[in-house]
């Protein structure tokens, strides 16, 4: 893949990156009945991000 390619592909996953975590910022600042409607997960659940930048993970995360 030529350089300009691959640096463009770059840029437009960062952006998406930072779009979701804004997103989930601003979701996370409304009131929790709000976000219970939404069917946003509790404060109790940690939300995480895979490493390739696809959706988040809303299920726990398994501490050993």
């Amino acid at each position: 893949m030529p350089f300009r390619a691959s640096l463009t592909a770059y840029m437009r996953r960062r952006a998406a990156l930072w779009r979701r975590r804004r997103t989930e910022r601003f979701i996370s600042n409304l009131p929790a009945e709000i976000q219970k409607d939404i069917g946003w997960p509790s404060s109790g659940i940690p939300v995480r991000m895979t490493h390739h930048g696809s959706s988040p993970d809303l299920e726990p995360h398994s501490y050993r």
